[in-house]
């Protein structure tokens, strides 16, 4: 167990690479078996034509996922950025294979000058060695159905690996030692983050500052100990194991903070820093330099035309679809919204959207209709303010039915940073002014996040992140996420 223990991000690569060209490979037997099938269902297809070039897709495949960064323990919450990634990565080895397959075709009609050219010659050792036999017959459909099964099989056996992987980090297996430099509130907001997630494998052991503060008898933050200060990392990391310090400490001298990483370095202790303008850190950058002076540039926001108008499409087909569909369960709960409560059915409230332009959006009452207003949220199913029927509707989720309302109208999206009250929006500060930049959404990151119990403005992390990677893929992903726990909140009451 011991070995199993230091050792375990290591073992569980291994493992992870045997995984993916396991899965890659099957992925390629199955989508020869559906264009067999299905493609090509009356003539006889012979797999021994595609075994070389099956071989050449599971060494690309598993050659990209290493270059994107798949084999290099990344976390993110979510693990957003490893979906990402396959999706890069897969696309990426579909088109290498593509010119692989291109450069490495027969060779039989060529005139017999072109043979005996020196050229040809030189390029003839290699390509004799990798050339593929049958890459005049290969089919293109079945290339497509191939990587797209590459695609389907890698996102969900790399979904069931997190999950088995954030069981063994609840059982403390695999979990990596770290501590906090700082006892400020950036140093207790950021073990906060730690506490919501996990499944990021960190085991949080206590707090670290500066050796004044430590003999000055600060002993504890939050329940934690503080372990020590600067000047005893090498007793430290021996004490406690610790492999990661995370220096949030936003006040420190530039000086202190490089002596700090030197020691750091010299112990042998990864460390990861929270800059001091870290939300600035939210957005794109590039690092250019006058001299050896090096200077951080954010990367303006250039607008998307095509996603924008592809988004668009996708919120009116999806919100008419549902409205339509759901059109026979909406007159069931506006029948029994009525039967138990006097007041409307629906409830609507002035809500801040894109470019901090008010709408009024809607949605099924869940509380009862002198209750209503603007006030904070219900956060407990005993809140007096919420109907019997309003409770089932917040279960399950069903009192958003009516914003898909919104969302055709073009007030709203399906995924977006949620619309916050104006008295709340007042109150912004310049950061939380950026989730105005774009249209709010019905469900976003924040939403499928452990953090979704917070208040909605002090989680503007999570909308920062997505305002700054918006892609269809991302908004599928999260839609997706929205579904699971959706079906997991309703599966456990």
């Amino acid at each position: 167990m011991e070995y199993l223990r230091k050792n375990f991000d290591i073992l569980y690569i291994v493992v992870q690479v045997w995984i993916d060209g396991f899965a890659t490979m099957l992925a390629c037997l199955t989508g020869f078996w559906a264009f067999s099938h299905f493609i090509l269902p009356n003539q006889a297809v012979d797999l021994d034509n595609y075994r070389q070039l099956f071989v050449m897709i599971t060494g690309t495949v598993l050659a990209c996922f290493w270059t994107f960064g798949l084999y290099q323990g990344q976390k993110s919450i979510l693990n957003v950025e490893e979906y990402r990634g396959i999706f890069k990565a897969t696309l990426f080895s579909f088109l290498v294979t593509a010119c692989a397959i291109f450069l490495l075709r027969g060779v039989d009609g060529l005139p017999e000058d072109v043979k005996s050219h020196w050229i040809y010659k030189l390029a003839n050792v290699p390509y004799a060695v990798l050339k593929l036999d049958n890459a005049d017959q290969y089919s293109r459909m079945l290339y497509i159905m191939v990587f797209g099964c590459i695609f389907i099989f890698t996102i969900i056996q790399r979904a069931i690996a997190f999950n088995i992987l954030s069981s063994f980090y609840a059982h403390g297996i695999g979990n990596t030692n770290v501590a906090i430099f700082g006892t400020g509130p950036m140093a207790r907001r950021l073990e906060q983050k730690l506490k919501l997630f996990p499944t990021l494998g960190y085991r949080f052991v206590g707090f670290l500052d500066v050796r004044d503060a430590v003999n000055d008898g600060l002993k504890e933050v939050q329940g934690f100990p503080v372990l020590g200060h600067d000047f005893e990392l090498d007793h430290l990391r021996d004490r406690y194991d610790l492999r990661r310090i995370l220096i949030a400490k936003p006040d420190y001298e530039e000086d202190e903070l490089v002596g700090l990483c030197k020691k750091l370095d010299n112990f042998g202790i990864q460390y990861q820093v929270v800059p001091r303008l870290y939300h600035f850190f939210s957005r794109r950058f590039t690092v250019e330099a006058i001299d050896s002076l090096p200077l951080i540039t954010p990367v303006p926001l250039r607008g998307k035309p095509v996603y924008s108008v592809v988004k668009r499409i996708m919120d009116i087909m999806a919100s008419a679809s549902v409205l339509l569909v759901t059109m026979p369960i909406t007159l069931v709960l506006v029948f029994f919204i009525k039967k138990e409560s006097e007041g409307p059915v629906f409830f609507t409230q002035i809500r801040q959207g894109a470019n901090n332009r008010s709408f009024r959006m809607v949605k099924f009452r869940t509380m009862y209709a002198d209750m209503c207003g603007d006030a904070v949220t219900p956060q407990t199913e005993s809140d007096p303010r919420v109907t019997k029927m309003g409770r089932f509707l917040r279960k399950t989720s069903l009192d958003e039915i009516p914003q898909l309302w919104n969302v055709l109208r073009g007030d709203m999206s399906i995924v977006g940073p949620r619309p916050e009250m104006p008295f709340i929006v007042e109150q912004y500060n310049e950061t939380q002014m950026l989730r105005l930049d774009v249209k709010p959404g019905i469900t976003g990151l924040w939403q499928v996040s452990e953090a979704r119990k917070a208040p909605i403005h002090e989680n503007v992390d999570y909308d920062l992140y997505y305002i700054e990677n918006q892609s269809l893929f991302l908004d599928l992903t999260i839609a997706s996420l929205t579904v699971a726990t959706m079906l997991r909140l309703t599966s456990t009451h």
